[in-house]
């Protein structure tokens, strides 16, 4: 095992543990749904998130522990985000990470109801970092109101609203994507345009190449971007460095994201832990609009940008950007 390997393993671990704990503090509430929230919470992964947000949170001179209940808010975001993501109104997921869904053991309306408390929980947990000393209230409060931003409408939500109604936008019938549907079948909807559905007003364009850049910039983007940024302003990051730091984690999430419609396509469903693929449900990808080599070149190009971001960071300690460094080329290079 390698250095980043076992700096992964240690990390998830001690996340693991912390998230066990705060589940363990919900004291009214009935044990099959801190039950369900759990099992989704365990269900294993990389824990890349909250470790972003630690190593980020190093590299500007604060202590893991520091920002741990920062961290554990990440992960029980992105968790409800993935319980909801594999309902059958959305993708219609019966595995994640090689086991049932939430809904599968729990049935769709306690899953529901667990990525709702979940999804609560968040800022419960998240505002408990303003009591730790070396963080205080001000940099606590300026982190959530920035990570919420990239959780919602803003950010992770609206790109998975744009997502499904572009389902069916990556096969050749160009008239069988899910807001073109909806149009036809609902009077109160028959003349709205793409905008409505899938774009912010400020977007001009909405040709498919915008409408995939703004999916993935939010979808998964958002959150990837939400954890670095919120370990560097819990830091106490400002200025240049802040706008750098940003630029790392907006390529790092979109590396993410292309590296996952790759693997859709060239990993097989043991591989991937899942039951569904993209290409299946006629999801917009860059492999579907770029092809698979293209879709490599631009993740390379996208690495070198976020490598360059953290060369020119200014107050941190370089000793402890390696992480984040090798994060990018593991975003990069993950076989699932």
């Amino acid at each position: 095992m390698n250095k980043f390997d076992a700096y992964l393993k240690e990390r998830a671990k001690l996340v693991e543990k912390n998230l066990s704990k705060y589940i363990s503090k919900i004291d009214n509430s009935p044990k099959i749904l801190t039950d369900a929230m759990d099992y989704s919470l365990q269900a294993g992964g990389k824990r890349v998130r909250p470790i972003l947000l630690m190593a980020t949170a190093e590299a500007f001179g604060k202590k893991a522990a520091d920002v741990m209940p920062a961290a554990c808010a990440v992960e029980m975001l992105h968790t409800y985000s993935l319980i909801h993501d594999d309902l059958p109104s959305m993708d219609n997921d019966s595995l994640r990470r090689g086991k049932p869904t939430n809904h599968k053991v729990f049935g769709e309306d306690l899953a529901l109801l667990a990525g709702d408390a979940l999804l609560t929980y968040v800022f419960e947990v998240f505002a408990q970092n303003g009591k730790v000393k070396a963080i205080g209230a001000e940099n606590t409060l300026n982190a959530l109101l920035h990570f919420a931003n990239c959780a919602g409408a803003s950010g992770m939500v609206g790109g998975q609203v744009a997502d499904v109604y572009a389902e069916g936008m990556g096969r050749s019938d160009a008239h069988s994507f899910r807001a073109d549907k909806l149009r036809q079948n609902s009077k109160p909807l028959a003349d709205k345009t793409l905008h409505y559905f899938m774009l912010p007003a400020r977007i001009k364009e909405t040709t498919p190449e915008t409408i995939l850049n703004y999916i993935h910039a939010n979808k998964t983007g958002a959150l990837i971007r939400g954890s670095v940024e919120s370990g560097a302003l819990l830091a106490g990051a400002s200025g240049k460095d802040l706008t750098l730091i940003k630029k790392y984690a907006n390529c790092i999430g979109l590396v993410f994201q292309i590296v996952d419609d790759i693997l859709d396509v060239t990993a097989s469903a043991k591989q991937l832990g899942k039951s569904n693929s993209d290409a299946e449900n006629g999801k917009l990808t860059f492999v579907s609009l770029y092809g698979l080599e293209g879709s490599r070149k631009h993740a390379q190009l996208l690495i070198a940008n976020a490598q360059k971001a953290l060369d020119a960071l200014k107050n941190v300690k370089k000793k402890n950007l390696w992480p984040l460094y090798e994060m990018a080329e593991f975003f990069k290079t993950r076989t699932y």
